[in-house]
């Protein structure tokens, strides 16, 4: 990996340069991103976003914070695991920017991996708050075939941009290469302890430590996991999903009307609707979730 600029904002941890270089590329090497990731099933492309157009989204997303955690407290507590917080950054005007709904060099990376005309299927993302826990291992997509048939070619990436570093002190996110071609023992998108055990044996998970300006692309069907934050301040994680362009997917997603000259015209469709007011966005995800939580305890009586 090249020698990493010092992107930090003041108050962030500064970690060390990653061990694993050979899943860091820079922004432009389209064709060795694509490799990456059909053999790892991710990769991080650095530099790839300017640093000005992440600081003001931080600093909204610090305030949303603390609003979604206030509103948690009147449900009981976040619905999800502790200090795993559902949280996006605002779909306006002011705050949907190019350089990150839809990234150019992200763009390439996506038609050359999915094919032409990839589609945005979801826009939103998750904040690591201090004193948070350990989750499950968990892949955010599933496998559409079975054994003894080969996994299928990459279908849907998840986006990953942080509006600042992240590294093991404030919960970078675990990943472990080469488990979009490994199916879960299980029903279900989680990964049973045993199989993560002997999983390790083979390929050990990497923390995926990032510069604020660096953007992770990950399969689906990536095992990984949020880690404890140990630090004093809340590492966000604005996360898009792409997908081909035969998806297709329930709604379209909302954006604020006047986003459409940010959005239209790229390499990725947008799949958007463009609406008056998205006031929802903030607490409507964790109230949905609190919500099917409530439906499933009342119809699953311990």
């Amino acid at each position: 990996m090249k020698e990493a600029k010092t992107n930090s904002l003041p108050g962030d941890p500064i970690h060390e340069s990653a061990p694993n270089q050979h899943l860091y590329v820079g922004a432009d090497e389209t064709a060795k991103a694509t490799r990456i990731i059909r053999k790892y099933g991710f990769v991080i492309l650095q530099d790839a976003v300017p640093r000005h157009v992440l600081k003001p989204l931080r600093e909204r997303m610090d305030r949303d914070t603390e609003e979604l955690l206030a509103y948690c407290e009147t449900i009981g507590g976040n619905p999800r695991e502790k200090g795993h917080l559902q949280q996006g950054p605002p779909p306006t005007r002011e705050y949907v920017f190019e350089e990150v709904a839809m990234n150019s060099f992200v763009g390439r990376v996506c038609s050359q991996l999915l094919g032409p005309n990839p589609k945005l299927t979801f826009y939103n993302g998750n904040t690591n708050y201090p004193g948070s826990v350990r989750q499950a291992l968990h892949m955010d997509g599933v496998h559409h075939n079975k054994a003894p048939e080969d996994p299928l070619p990459t279908a849907s990436v998840v986006v990953n941009f942080c509006p600042c570093d992240a590294n093991e002190s404030n919960g970078a996110v675990e990943l472990w290469p080469g488990s979009h071609l490994v199916r879960p023992e299980s029903e279900k998108n989680y990964v049973p302890e045993s199989q993560e055990e002997a999983r390790r044996n083979v390929e050990p998970p990497i923390s995926a430590n990032t510069r604020l300006g660096d953007v992770l692309i990950r399969d689906v069907r990536v095992w990984h996991r949020g880690v404890p934050n140990r630090s004093s301040r809340p590492r966000h994680m604005i996360a898009l999903i792409v997908s081909r362009s035969t998806a297709q997917p329930e709604r379209r997603l909302k954006f604020e009307t006047g986003c459409e000259p940010v959005l239209e015209g790229h390499e990725v469709q947008p799949n958007a609707e463009y609406v008056e007011s998205v006031e929802d966005y903030l607490l409507g995800p964790t109230r949905r979730i609190y919500e099917h939580r409530q439906r499933h305890l009342k119809n699953n009586p311990s």
